[in-house]
């Protein structure tokens, strides 16, 4: 009755570990990233919001070059985008959006 005791407790550790893989493994779905990439046109930034799956959270930050604040939200960003891989980190310079040509004179 002892062995068979510790025979049982070691088969429930081995299902114990394995439910947690398990549910490990369904708890971390979806793709990866990982990094602040770049985007260059208005259209790239269009496609990534529409074909993104709808769970999926994506953070873009629009800015310009020689702004100290956009250089410094831009470091953050990479950061943030190594530590939370589940997040899609993206960047778009605000001139490349085609967004100032519709609302020029």
């Amino acid at each position: 009755l002892i062995n068979g005791g510790k025979e049982n407790e070691t088969c429930l550790r081995k299902y114990q570990k394995r439910c947690m893989q398990d549910l490990h493994q369904k708890l971390s779905f979806g793709p990866r990233y990982g990094s602040l990439s770049e985007l260059q046109s208005g259209e790239q930034f269009l496609e990534t919001i529409e074909k993104e799956r709808k769970t999926a959270t994506i953070i873009v930050h629009i800015y310009e070059d020689g702004i100290k604040g956009c250089e410094l939200l831009n470091s953050s960003l990479t950061s943030l985008a190594e530590e939370y891989s589940m997040v899609r980190f993206r960047k778009i310079k605000a001139s490349n959006t085609g967004a100032g040509d519709r609302f020029s004179s």
